[in-house]
């Protein structure tokens, strides 16, 4: 696919994650600055899904807070994947 602009040559026009309940689009950006970091909450449907979905991101990572019941009475836990991007998956209870 020919490129208009070298400095997009290898990167990501279109990227589509898709899980139980959830749907997240990511591309790379041309102007962009250069990411420090990077956080996401995702809100689950239920903790099968999340249970699921924490167990594959967090695969190579690290886990901050394991999932559980927290003291405002969701189930929660958070994560930084292998690439260094931070994960916090809350279920409503």
């Amino acid at each position: 696919m020919p490129v208009k602009n070298e400095a997009m040559r290898g990167k990501v026009m279109h990227a589509k994650f898709e899980g139980p309940g959830l749907l997240f689009y990511a591309s790379d950006n041309e102007d962009a600055e250069p990411m420090r970091g990077s956080a996401h909450l995702l809100a689950m449907d239920d903790r099968d899904s999340t249970d699921k979905l924490f167990l594959a991101l967090g695969a190579g990572g690290t886990i901050t807070t394991p999932l559980g019941i927290q003291s405002w009475g969701d189930y929660y836990g958070k994560l930084t994947d292998r690439f260094g991007v931070q994960w916090m998956l809350n279920c409503a209870e």
